[in-house]
Formats: structure tokens, C-alpha cells, sequence
């Protein structure tokens, strides 16, 4: 996956990155805090998301009945994600675009496989920590 910033207003604020060729709208968890990150490639980082109301993954599968892969925005850094559950403690979804961790919980195996919908409220991009292996 290959991603380069666009164009931050600094650390917290609203950031454009490109994720190969798709322009995503994040908050800043990159740049330092005296001033923001430069345009340009971005190396050790990866994303996750908030959802300010989680709802756990069994009751999200009837919400993706058409089987999509997608991150569809829905205003400023908040998207609608479309997945595939692809591994349990953690959590893990394929979007499509990329794989992120889901901050809920599972144990019940027969939810790897099904796909989902999760309300992102915010997008985030941060530096991995030095042990990260991407899922």
C-alpha cells in the first residue's frame, strides 16, 4: 500500500492522503507537534478508525447483504466501511482499500468470512509503533 500526504492542517486536524490512488480525508496523527507533515511518501504508518457508537460485528452482517468491500465517505474524516472480516483477536476487516483492526472484541469464529458494515466516525492515520505487523 503505498501512501503519501497531500495536505495536513497538523497533528488533530483534517489531512489528504493518497492511498495508492485513492484521495482519503483522516485526521492528522502523523505530523509532530510543531509543525505539520510534509507532502509526500509516507513510510511506517497505518490506520484505524472511531465509531463513537460501536455495535458489535453479528448484528452489522445483514447491513452488507451485497458482499462490498469499500470505504464510501460520508463527510470530512467520518466513512461508511464495507468488509470482510478476515481474522479474530484482533479483529481484523479487509475493506478493500486496506486492512485496519476493529477495536471490538470476537471470540465466535463463524464471523470470519461474513462481511460487514461499520459507521466510522473518524478515520486516523498514525505511525506504527516499532513491533507493528500489519494485519
Amino acid at each position: 500500500m503505498d501512501v503519501r500526504m497531500e495536505h495536513t492542517q497538523g497533528r488533530g486536524g483534517q489531512a489528504e492522503v493518497w492511498v495508492d490512488d485513492d484521495l482519503l480525508t483522516v485526521c492528522d496523527g502523523v505530523s509532530d507537534g510543531q509543525r505539520p507533515c510534509p507532502p509526500g511518501e509516507l513510510a511506517a504508518v497505518r490506520f484505524r478508525y472511531v465509531t463513537e457508537a460501536p455495535v458489535p460485528l453479528a448484528e452489522t452482517i445483514g447491513e452488507n447483504a451485497r458482499r462490498r468491500k469499500a470505504l464510501e465517505p460520508v463527510g470530512n474524516w467520518a466513512y461508511i466501511g464495507l468488509g470482510q472480516v478476515v481474522s479474530l483477536m484482533p479483529v481484523v476487516i479487509d475493506f478493500g482499500l486496506m486492512r485496519m483492526e476493529d477495536a471490538g472484541w470476537a471470540t465466535d469464529e463463524s464471523l470470519i468470512g461474513k462481511f460487514v458494515r461499520v459507521d466510522i466516525d473518524r478515520l486516523e492515520i498514525e505511525r506504527c509503533p516499532a513491533n507493528w505487523e500489519a494485519p
